[in-house]
């Protein structure tokens, strides 16, 4: 796989879902490796006018009321998961289908958060997930998910567009 642009079908289905207003949700451990690559894309959504951007590190139930205080129409999870794919791959998922992966770094597993999330705010919720390397505490994220993580920036931030105004909520 060309690591410079994501697949096609990737692109087109992030874009699709990208509508109203938008909430990226960036979770993970950044002093684990990988596990930091949903706060990495988060970091790199910094300062874009039609996102609200919350980095939840791996509590991302904190976070519940204020994501559903943006009023968002959509909402972005993205987070490290164990897909069985190469380093770097990147899925986008529904929420019913987290069960057949390996259970993450959190507390309460995204399909339970992405639940919470419809029901307190009736958003479309949706997990951008990427395959890591590794997770060891200390470690920084690999070269082939930090290529991944900057795909994904480029590629929110050019789907993104026509929000009704973005802000920062948390910091990793």
């Amino acid at each position: 796989m060309n690591r410079a642009r994501p697949p096609v079908a990737l692109d087109r289905a992030l874009s699709d879902r990208l509508v109203g207003r938008v909430v990226v949700v960036g979770i993970g451990n950044p002093f684990r490796g990988d596990d930091g690559a949903g706060c990495a894309v988060a970091r790199g959504l910094r300062g874009m006018p039609d996102l609200t951007i919350v980095e939840s590190e791996d509590v991302p139930e904190r976070d519940i009321l204020r994501i559903a205080d943006a009023r968002p129409d959509t909402v972005v999870l993205v987070d490290a998961v164990d897909l069985g794919a190469r380093p770097g791959s990147v899925a986008l998922l529904e929420p019913e289908r987290l069960a057949g992966y390996a259970p993450s770094t959190h507390r309460v597993p995204l399909s339970l958060l992405a639940e919470i999330l419809h029901r307190a705010c009736g958003a479309d919720v949706v997990v951008l997930a990427i395959q890591p390397e590794h997770t060891a505490h200390g470690a920084r994220l690999s070269r082939a998910v930090a290529e991944s993580v900057a795909v994904m920036v480029d590629v929110i931030r050019r789907s993104a567009v026509g929000g009704a105004g973005g802000r920062e909520v948390a910091a990793c």
